[in-house]
C-alpha cells in the first residue's frame, strides 16, 4: 500500500511540475489539444503538435493555390489626323494674345506665343489616362528652315509639338502624304527630332535601309507593343536624288519583312496606314488588299488614316482563325477644312488583355468615340487665312443643335451643297452619317 502511495504521490508531483513548463512554451497550441499531459503520453502530444503545424502549413498552401491570377489590361487611344491650317494657328496666336491682354502680332509666326489648350480641353483628359495614346501628325513641325505654312505644303509651329506632347501622346506618326512637304526631309528630319528629344516615340521614319528593320515597341506591364506605318505616297514629291531616306509606301516584301521582325519582339502588333480617297465614306480595293494581307501577316490592329472622312471598321479574321480589328479611317482630329463631312470623326479605343492563367494577348472593347471639330466664321488676317475661329474638339454626345447652326461649315453648304447623310449640318445629320458608317457593335450604347 505505501508503494502505491509513493507512486501515486510521484506521478502528482510531476504533474505539478510539467504543466506549469508546457504551458508555458505552448501558447499557441489550441487548449482542445491539450487536454490531459503525462510522462506516459508525451509522445503523443509531441504527435499532436507535428499533426497541428501541418495542417496550418497545408491550409496557407491552400490559399496560395486558390489564388487567381490576375489579367493584366492596358488602355490604347488612337486619335487621327492633326492637321493645322493656317484658320488653326492663327486661332491659337490670337487667344494667347487675348490671354495677355495684347495686341496680336502676325509677324513672326516661327517664334510667337500660341494658346492650343482650348482647341484640346474637352478630350485632353481621355488622352492622359490612356496607358499608350497615339496620333497622326498630319502637318510635320518643320522648324525655321521654311515659313510656318498651311495647304499645300504644312509647316507647322513647334509649340503644337509642344502640345502633343503635353497631352499625353506615346506613339506619333510621320508617315503620311505631307511627310515631305518641305521639298527634301528637312521638315521631317526636323519633326523628328523635336519629339524623340522628349521621350516620344516617331514611326514612319526611316533615315536610311537598315532602319527599316528597327522596330518601334512599346512595354507596359510586361506587354510589348510594335508599331509599323505605311502611305500611298508623298502627293508626287520625291526623294532627292542622293537621299538615303525610306518612304515606308505600301510594299508587299517591306510590309511582310517588318511585320517578322515584330513578331520576334513584340507581343501585340499595330500598323497605321495612310490610305484611301479623300472625302469619300466607301473603302477602295487597295485598302481592302493591305488589310487583308495584314491580316493573314498576324497584325492586331489597323488604324486607317487620310481620307478626313470617318470610313467602316470591321473584325476581319484570317484563314487561320487569327481576328484583326481594321478601322479605314478615323477621320480628323483637328482641321481647318470646310466640309461638314471633314467635321465627324472618332477616337479609337480599345484594351489589350493579357489572361493571367494562360498568357494569351487580345484585343477586346473596341470603342469608335465619335468627336467634332467646331470653329465658328470670323474675320481673314491673311491670304492664306479662312476666317475660322474657337476651333475646339467635342464629343459628339455633348454637342448640341444650338452649336451646329453656329459652325462655320454652314456657310459653306449655302454655297456648295451638303455633305453629310440626310441633309445639312446638324447634331441629326451628324448621327445618322456616324450610324450608316460604323457598325453598331463598336459605337457607344447611346448611338446603338
Amino acid at each position: 500500500m505505501s508503494q502505491i502511495f509513493l507512486k501515486t504521490t510521484a506521478l502528482i508531483l510531476s504533474l505539478f511540475l510539467i504543466i506549469p513548463f508546457v504551458s508555458s512554451c505552448s501558447t499557441e497550441i489550441p487548449t482542445d489539444n491539450t487536454s490531459v499531459i503525462s510522462i506516459e503520453n508525451s509522445e503523443v502530444y509531441s504527435q499532436q503538435s507535428e499533426n497541428i503545424s501541418s495542417d496550418f502549413i497545408v491550409s496557407e498552401s491552400s490559399e496560395e493555390e486558390s489564388i487567381v491570377p490576375q489579367d493584366v489590361v492596358l488602355s490604347f487611344l488612337a486619335c487621327p489626323d492633326n492637321i493645322f491650317h493656317p484658320s488653326v494657328y492663327y486661332d491659337a496666336l490670337e487667344r494667347a494674345a487675348r490671354n495677355d491682354n495684347r495686341k496680336t502680332d502676325y509677324s513672326d509666326l516661327h517664334n510667337a506665343k500660341y494658346d492650343f489648350n482650348y482647341i484640346y480641353e474637352n478630350v485632353s483628359d481621355e488622352i492622359k489616362n490612356a496607358d499608350i495614346a497615339y496620333i497622326n501628325q498630319e502637318t510635320l513641325i518643320g522648324g525655321t528652315s521654311g515659313v510656318i505654312s498651311g495647304y499645300p505644303c504644312f509647316n507647322s509651329p513647334k509649340p503644337l509639338a509642344d502640345k502633343v506632347i503635353d497631352l499625353g501622346f506615346d506613339i506619333v506618326n510621320v508617315a503620311h502624304n505631307h511627310m515631305l512637304d518641305s521639298g527634301d526631309t528637312r521638315y521631317l528630319e526636323n519633326c523628328n527630332k523635336v519629339f524623340e528629344e522628349k521621350g516620344v516615340d516617331v514611326i514612319g521614319y526611316y533615315p536610311d535601309e537598315a532602319s527599316t528593320e528597327n522596330i518601334t515597341v512599346i512595354e507596359r506591364e510586361g506587354i510589348k507593343i510594335a508599331f509599323l506605318s505605311y502611305t500611298y505616297g508623298t502627293n508626287g514629291i520625291p526623294l532627292p536624288q542622293n537621299s538615303q531616306f525610306v518612304i515606308p509606301t505600301f510594299n508587299e516584301s517591306l510590309i511582310k519583312k517588318q511585320v517578322a521582325l515584330a513578331k520576334q519582339v513584340a507581343d501585340v502588333i499595330i500598323a497605321s496606314c495612310h490610305w484611301g480617297y479623300e472625302d469619300t465614306f466607301g473603302v477602295n480595293s487597295e485598302q481592302k488588299k493591305y488589310a487583308t494581307l495584314m491580316c493573314e501577316l498576324g497584325v492586331d490592329v489597323v488604324l486607317g488614316m487620310h481620307p478626313h472622312v470617318i470610313q467602316p471598321m470591321e473584325w476581319m479574321t484570317s484563314v487561320s482563325g487569327k481576328k484583326t480589328l481594321v478601322v479605314y479611317s478615323l477621320g480628323n482630329f483637328v482641321s481647318g477644312m470646310v466640309g461638314g463631312m471633314n467635321m465627324l470623326a472618332g477616337m479609337l479605343s480599345l484594351d489589350i488583355v493579357k489572361n493571367g492563367e494562360t498568357g494569351a494577348i487580345s484585343i477586346e472593347n473596341p470603342l469608335f468615340i465619335p468627336i467634332v471639330t467646331h470653329y465658328e466664321k470670323k474675320s481673314a488676317v491673311a491670304f492664306d487665312d479662312t476666317g475660322f475661329r474657337n476651333f475646339k474638339i467635342c464629343y459628339l454626345s455633348d454637342y448640341t443643335q444650338e452649336q451646329a447652326e453656329t459652325h462655320g461649315v454652314c456657310i459653306y453648304e449655302l454655297a456648295h451643297g451638303t455633305t453629310l447623310i440626310n441633309g445639312k449640318f446638324s447634331k441629326q445629320t451628324l448621327t445618322d452619317t456616324l450610324v450608316k458608317y460604323i457598325p453598331a457593335e463598336f459605337l457607344p450604347e447611346e448611338f446603338r
